[in-house]
């Protein structure tokens, strides 16, 4: 089954086998969860000094009284989205069209000023910035390999020449990567950078992990010679109007990685404008912040060198007929762009167990009853 979102070991398999887990890893914050980001050190993006505001409709809970949906995959009793939503793990959900929030639900605890987190729907972001390399010409191509701008991987496996960036954006790297549980609790990610080895090889077989984000980002650094949370800003974030600021997990201040891979911490809302600038096919006003051509790139269908239909270049597709496509995270965190419609749709949960399938039939009829 494909994976989707963060995953980690028990805690307890990690506890048990090494005596030195709580010194070296964050093992005390426990499993991931929305308040985690607490328990680390964070980058913060700071709010814009004119930031950009959705129209509001009269009610923005009218909607959800009149929307239907099914209880779930595998319950077809119909009720309000409303109903669905109050029921369920949803902590913070929006349906916004043409720049104007037609729904708004928030879970009781929450509301629109508190930090939902976004989890893998980061991988998405990263995306994004990869594209504006690229576009800049600090990488040349994802048909690039990866050992042009990490040498030292050729150094010590002269088959990672074979592995391109594509390779990597697709999850068919074929490289063994740490445990995806030390990636998130990790306070040196440089460390497990050197720890990467080469496995299977490309184009042999579909295996999510988050290490082929850092892989990106790593490259996105070497190429560019800036962080990637400095060129983030200034090429992406600073050009959206936040109205608030964000955060965005590190693995230590002194090491100052950001996490890409999972953890942005902000509002529904400036989520909401990461969604608008991809449903505007990377423009701002006047400014083409993305290149609509990696856009178009970013969400083909392609099932070339054991790639999935339904995944490209970090962002998950939905069927060819609707057109839709969506960043997704752990535990049910989605930005879903509808092109066809132009209707962004966001929704942040609690911890729960999710597959992209559970959530998604519901999202298909709110589409089609838009």
């Amino acid at each position: 089954m494909k994976p989707s979102g963060l995953l980690f070991i028990p805690l307890v398999i990690l506890i048990s086998s090494t005596a030195c887990s709580v010194k070296n890893f964050r093992l005390q914050a426990g499993p991931p969860n929305v308040e985690s980001y607490k328990s680390f050190d964070n980058y913060v993006f700071k709010s814009s000094e004119e930031p950009f505001c959705f129209n509001e409709c009269v009610n923005t809970t009218l909607l959800g009284k009149k929307l239907l949906v099914n209880k779930g995959p595998f319950n077809s009793n119909v009720v309000t989205l409303e109903q669905f939503l109050e029921s369920g793990p949803t902590i913070a959900f929006a349906i916004i069209r043409n720049d104007t929030v037609l729904y708004e639900y928030y879970a009781p605890d929450y509301n629109e000023q508190k930090l939902v987190t976004s989890f893998s729907v980061a991988k998405s972001f990263v995306s994004a910035v990869l594209g504006v390399a690229i576009h800049e010409k600090y990488i040349g191509s994802v048909e690039d390999p990866i050992t042009l701008y990490l040498p030292e991987l050729e150094k010590r496996d002269p088959r990672f020449s074979q592995i391109k960036i594509r390779h990597v954006l697709n999850h068919v790297a074929g490289i063994d990567y740490p445990s995806i549980t030390w990636s998130y609790y990790t306070h040196n990610h440089e460390k497990l950078f050197k720890k990467i080895k080469y496995d299977e090889g490309p184009g042999v077989i579909y295996r999510y992990d988050n290490g082929n984000t850092m892989l990106i980002t790593y490259i996105i650094e070497r190429a560019t010679g800036k962080k990637f949370q400095d060129y983030f800003n200034e090429k992406i974030w600073s050009k959206i109007h936040a109205e608030n600021e964000i955060l965005w997990t590190l693995d230590s201040k002194s090491k100052n990685n950001v996490k890409t891979f999972c953890c942005i911490n902000g509002r529904l809302r400036d989520f909401a404008k990461f969604g608008r600038l991809y449903l505007n096919k990377g423009r701002w006003g006047d400014e083409q912040v993305i290149p609509e051509a990696w856009i178009d790139e970013s969400i083909k269908y392609d099932v070339t060198d054991a790639s999935t239909w339904d995944n490209e270049y970090f962002w998950y597709l939905g069927p060819k007929e609707y057109g839709y496509y969506y960043a997704a995270g752990l535990y049910g965190q989605y930005i879903y762009i509808y092109p066809k419609k132009n209707v962004i749709i966001l929704r942040f949960a609690k911890r729960a167990f999710h597959l992209n399938f559970m959530f998604e039939e519901q999202m298909v009829q709110v589409m089609d009853q838009l």
